[in-house]
């Protein structure tokens, strides 16, 4: 399972299985992280027959990014898919949507309300900088990459790294790189066609990923030197709170819970977990149930937490009870 979305009192898990071609795209649902129904899956692109779902975002429908690698050089090929729990259906798009001499990538979807949203990379005048697609319908899509708060300016590239939405819209989370530097960033939008960028505090640092409450949103990302350490930005425009260190870092997912934040991030390779007050500060690392150097998690409806892990054999699912 490489992805968890919440759909009202139930939980979807998206993925993929083997297939006649190497994978086939697949996706489950639960309510308690016990019981689990397959979902019905139906592409209709060659790609999208051997696609791995990787990224969902729920409005009015869920949205789905699948992912296959294809083609002359092996690339990664971006399929998209909108319906509900009972069953998903792609929706192939021309090849310069997603790919072509321009495109960098599409890491990320999410939705508010009638629209959906995809965050990646396009190459314009000044180089690669950060896009959006957005769809009302789930099938067809537009490409928004000359947005001036979201595209490269003279002297900088843009880079988009993970969206989710919050109490101000759409939230996305990238950095700029000028003077050699990279610079944390973080986008808003109420509706996904408008956007403010906003600048994080730090200088040779990445705004990875994102995670967002009712009461707003806690940034994570890492430091670019060596050792590499994780950071934490509670709000725009506060100072980032210093987290682990090792030689390589990497943040995977942020989980807004309440008052706190759980992260799941990667020292050396593995993954650790830890809960932080929203404000970044009073870490505290929840022990994993087994090494692994994939993971991914979700709240419950119930309240427990659900984690996939990802070992050099095996995949698994763990339930942690809810807080007493």
């Amino acid at each position: 399972m490489v992805e968890f979305v919440r759909v009202g009192d139930e939980v979807l898990a998206l993925g993929s299985v083997p297939g006649a071609e190497g994978r086939a795209p697949a996706a489950w649902v639960t309510g308690d992280g016990s019981e689990w129904r397959a979902v019905g899956v139906e592409p209709k692109s060659g790609y999208g027959f051997v696609a791995e779902l990787i990224s969902a975002g729920v409005g009015e429908r869920i949205v789905v990014l699948g992912q296959a690698f294809g083609g002359a050089h092996s690339n990664p090929r971006m399929t998209v898919w909108s319906g509900g729990v009972g069953g998903l259906v792609e929706h192939p798009q021309v090849v310069e949507m997603f790919g072509g001499p321009r495109a960098i990538a599409v890491s990320g979807a999410a939705a508010l309300g009638g629209v959906d949203l995809l965050v990646g990379g396009w190459g314009g005048p000044q180089g690669y900088g950060a896009a959006v697609w957005t769809s009302r319908d789930g099938a067809t899509w537009a490409r928004r990459a000359d947005d001036p708060a979201l595209a490269s300016a003279v002297g900088e590239q843009t880079g988009a790294a993970d969206v989710t939405t919050g109490p101000e819209g759409f939230v996305v989370v990238g950095h700029t790189l000028r003077d050699g530097a990279p610079r944390p960033l973080e986008w808003v939008s109420g509706d996904g066609f408008g956007w403010e960028r906003r600048e994080l505090g730090g200088v040779g640092v990445l705004a990875t990923r994102v995670g967002c409450g009712s009461a707003g949103c806690t940034v994570f990302g890492q430091t670019t030197g060596t050792p590499a350490q994780i950071m934490c930005w509670p709000g725009v425009g506060a100072v980032a709170v210093g987290g682990p260190t090792a030689s390589t870092v990497d943040v995977l997912q942020v989980l807004a819970r309440d008052a706190r934040a759980v992260t799941a991030f990667k020292l050396d390779g593995v993954v650790h977990l830890a809960s932080t007050a929203s404000n970044c500060t009073d870490w505290q690392e929840i022990s994993m149930p087994i090494a692994a150097f994939r993971a991914r998690m979700v709240e419950l409806p119930g309240g427990g937490l659900l984690l996939a892990t990802t070992e050099d054999e095996a995949s698994r699912l763990w339930l942690r009870a809810p807080r007493r």
